[in-house]
């Protein structure tokens, strides 16, 4: 009855938050937004009891620059500064877990995927490349630096998550590796929205895509201890 509220509460504020996209009420983003990295931070830490606490410190670090990146890219129309200082709050979030991932894999005590398969970090390369060339004279020369180390952190963070394959619970892995996938979806969205082509109903693939990312890596992590 407890988990069936809370989803309930969750599900008030993605709907607050998608409906706000889609019928263009920019306060109603304002208020639901902040609240879903605040509730999935909250959720994780109601069920991390005797987790490992490396685990839940770099999930944490993760959700809190998450959450900081969802509220200044709120203002990046305002100015790209905004903008710039999101990347930067992601690019943390990308890095800490990255970090969770590899310490769930330490924790295993098994080898890691990509030890075994390294031929797999070929499709990312390769995907990280094709996006950066086809933004690369879209940008001027501090986006130029900021995409490029945010593209690697995110395809670093994809990978680490895929390199827990074999490492555990496979439902976990299925769960974030699949959040994996729809990150880079959502940031590769914002990239072409904002440098390319306008996408239509731009905000709510984004955000779906990013909500669904972001609950599937905090429910996967934790499926990995039940």
């Amino acid at each position: 009855m407890k988990k069936f509220l809370l989803h309930f509460l969750f599900a008030v504020i993605v709907a607050g938050d998608l409906l706000g996209h889609f019928i263009s009420l920019n306060n109603s983003q304002l208020i639901f937004k902040p609240l879903i990295m605040i509730w999935i931070a909250g959720y994780f830490f109601l069920h991390a009891k005797g987790m490992d606490k490396t685990v839940v410190k770099l999930a944490g670090l993760a959700f809190l620059a998450s959450w900081i990146g969802d509220v200044l890219l709120m203002f990046s129309a305002k100015s790209e500064m905004f903008f710039i200082l999101g990347i930067a709050g992601f690019l943390a979030a990308q890095v800490f877990y990255a970090f969770l991932f590899l310490r769930t894999i330490e924790i295993s005590g098994k080898k890691s995927f990509l030890k075994k398969k390294p031929a797999w970090m070929i499709p990312y390369i390769a995907f990280g490349l094709i996006v950066y060339i086809i933004l690369f004279p879209e940008l001027d020369p501090v986006l130029k630096v900021a995409v490029l180390f945010y593209l690697a952190a995110i395809l670093i963070m994809a990978s680490t998550a895929l390199n827990r394959y074999g490492n555990g619970h496979p439902i976990s892995f299925t769960l974030v590796f699949t959040g994996s996938l729809l990150f880079i979806t959502s940031d590769t969205l914002i990239a072409v929205n904002r440098f390319l082509v306008e996408i239509p109903f731009d905000g709510l693939l984004v955000m779906s895509t990013y909500i669904a990312a972001q609950y599937l890596i905090m429910t996967g992590i934790l499926k990995q201890y039940e």
